[in-house]
């Protein structure tokens, strides 16, 4: 079995764009070049950075989402 992961980062996404679509546009891409896969499962996760807010720091940050797909699959 053989693992692919795609990634979009929130705050990177094209203005219209959404994180769905740019999620299938990775994963379509991917395959397209390999069309003969044979897909086992997928999952999807979100990471949240930081993950807790720290009161050291002077000044607001604002988090960092991430939201995984992954593919697990035969050749």
């Amino acid at each position: 079995m053989k693992v692919k992961l795609f990634d979009v980062v929130l705050n990177k996404v094209p203005i219209g764009k959404s994180p769905a679509t740019q999620l299938e546009d990775q994963i379509n891409g991917f395959l397209k070049h390999n069309p003969n896969l044979q897909a086992i499962a997928t999952h999807m996760n979100t990471l949240v950075l930081p993950a807790e807010a720290t009161l050291q720091d002077s000044e607001v940050k604002q988090p960092t989402v991430i939201i995984f797909a992954t593919l697990f699959y035969h050749n």
